[in-house]
């Protein structure tokens, strides 16, 4: 991958497609290929083929998928030679369909664009700074939005939204409302959406309550053995008898 234009945008290399099918695919994808399609208002809908190592480079350099670049997709015998012609079109990245199991990436999305025209487009949110309610009142940082929709042109694509957040204190909110849009663009996302918040810290449990919720453990009694107990019945029943016997000796004698 090199870059190209007064812009220095990203030049990223593709084939166009021919073959179709699920298992033509798969055999494509493990030869290192990533299947696509391009377009747009100005071209025609064409899948395309591109390298998964190139792709994987310009999704982790600066640019990320936020960026613009340049699509060349040659037409005609693979590598180039006689017959071969290929096209170039500024291009957003607009999907990227990752496996669900081992993560790679099976197919993606490019969109072609025109440079003289507006786009709207999501770009990330970078909170800078350590919020007095977090440093000197122990409060919570909750980070709600991490990107907002900016229009402007291709070419003044910001890489990201900074905010400060080092003055806001426990109670405090930042809204879109609250954000300086870089130079050339117009943020388009609601600006009563809140961004993030400084919480009060969750109060810890004091020691006697914690005392109060320790239950006391069962006693358990052990059991007699069978013949034991059938001894102590028996004692019972002999202590029992012996009123009658006193009782029956008393009227004998009268």
């Amino acid at each position: 991958m090199s870059t190209r234009g007064a812009a220095e945008r990203p030049l990223l290399g593709a084939t166009s497609r021919t073959v179709t099918g699920t298992r033509a695919v798969r055999r494509l994808r493990r030869e290192g290929f990533v299947p696509g399609i391009l377009y747009g208002k100005s071209v025609k809908a064409a899948p395309v083929l591109v390298s998964r190592q190139e792709l994987i480079k310009f999704l982790h350099a600066r640019a990320g998928e936020h960026g613009l670049l340049t699509l060349r997709v040659e037409i005609g015998p693979a590598g180039g030679g006689a017959g071969a012609k290929a096209t170039e079109n500024a291009v957003l990245i607009k999907r990227v369909e990752h496996d669900p199991v081992n993560g790679d990436i099976r197919h993606v999305d490019f969109q072609a664009i025109v440079l003289t025209e507006q786009i709207r487009i999501k770009v990330p949110l970078m909170l800078n700074g350590e919020p007095v309610g977090v440093k000197q009142d122990g409060g919570v940082l909750e980070h709600f939005l991490r990107e907002v929709e900016v229009e402007c042109l291709p070419t003044q694509i910001p890489k990201q939204i900074e905010h400060d957040v080092s003055a806001m204190k426990i109670g405090d909110t930042v809204h879109v409302r609250d954000l300086a849009a870089p130079a050339g663009t117009r943020i388009t996302t609601d600006p009563e959406s809140g961004i993030a918040s400084i919480l009060v810290p969750k109060e810890e449990k004091p020691a006697e309550a914690a005392a109060e919720a320790v239950t006391e453990p069962e006693v358990i009694r052990e059991k007699k053995p069978e013949a034991e107990e059938a001894a102590a019945e028996g004692k019972e029943e002999k202590k029992a008898e012996k009123p009658e016997k006193k009782e029956e000796k008393k009227k004998e004698e009268k």
